[in-house]
């Protein structure tokens, strides 16, 4: 196959025009073997050099999706994959893009994690060990999960998030199952007992 040209684009994506094919999209850190200075025109690559070029097309085509999921809202890299799948993009290609975009911050488990804390948190009562398991539902590492809860209950009081779960729950349950669903929420027993002897049902606060 022969380069007839070559367009450069934003940081190091390409667009390449061969006698084989009209042109094909690729990022050049993605190449493995093929030096990106013998991307030009002019060149003639063998047949295992056009293959590493058609999987760092690939890569590219399956991280200009992951942009596009990126730009609506954070992502988690296990989320992002499974969607990517779920396009039928391949795992190999899957893997490079995400590995790229992580290097280049834009994805981060980190900044995820914190970002569904705040939303969901925003909506739902829980406490630490059901946030923690519904993290880690989402692809999230335990270190990870741990790391975004200590910083998000440095700024949310467990104990008043529970209060006012118990005062949400107390409406429509009481004695065991008022219990069970608050430990089902996340909350430690002795924290849940601790609330529920110093809170009075008929509060109004929520």
């Amino acid at each position: 196959m022969k380069i007839e040209s070559v367009e450069m684009l934003s940081d190091d994506a390409a667009r390449v025009f061969t006698d084989e094919i009209d042109c094909v999209y690729l990022r050049l850190s993605y190449l493995r073997e093929l030096p990106p200075e013998r991307i030009c025109a002019g060149e003639t690559v063998t047949e295992d050099e056009k293959n590493e070029i058609a999987d760092a097309a690939l890569a590219f085509a399956a991280e200009r999706k992951a942009e596009d999921y990126l730009a609506r809202c954070e992502q988690s890299r296990a989320g992002l994959t499974r969607k990517l799948l779920q396009k039928e993009y391949g795992k190999k290609y899957i893997e490079m893009a995400l590995d790229y975009l992580e290097n280049k911050k834009y994805l981060s488990d980190e900044r995820y994690a914190t970002s569904w804390l705040r939303m969901h948190c925003s909506t739902k009562l829980q406490g630490r060990t059901r946030l923690a398991s519904e993290l880690m539902v989402r692809g999230i590492s335990r270190q990870t999960a741990q790391q975004a809860l200590d910083e998000f209950f440095a700024d949310n009081d467990e104990e008043e998030i529970c209060r006012r779960a118990f005062l949400k729950a107390c409406r429509k349950k009481s004695g065991e199952k008022l219990i069970k669903f608050l430990a089902d929420s996340g909350f430690p027993y002795k924290m849940i007992t601790k609330v529920m002897s110093k809170t009075p049902e008929s509060d109004d606060e929520v």
